[in-house]
């Protein structure tokens, strides 16, 4: 069974801090948009933009938690 995105993000804080895991998990989002816009299918331009909102839902469970923004 997977983790939620609940206990990713707690993992997350538990393990770099809750300012800390924000921003990695914001960066990491936004590397995956930009990433979408240079792919050549629209395939793996949509796959890219799955994972961002995966990344992009975690940062926000992350910073409603700690309220971190």
């Amino acid at each position: 069974m997977s983790d939620t995105a609940q206990q990713i993000a707690e993992r997350a804080i538990a393990t770099y801090g809750a300012a800390e895991a924000a921003r990695i998990y914001r960066e990491t989002e936004a590397a995956y948009y930009t990433e979408a816009q240079w792919c050549d299918s629209a395939s793996d331009e949509r796959r890219k933009e799955q994972l961002a909102e995966s990344y992009g839902r975690i940062a926000a469970i992350i910073e409603q938690l700690t309220g971190e923004v």
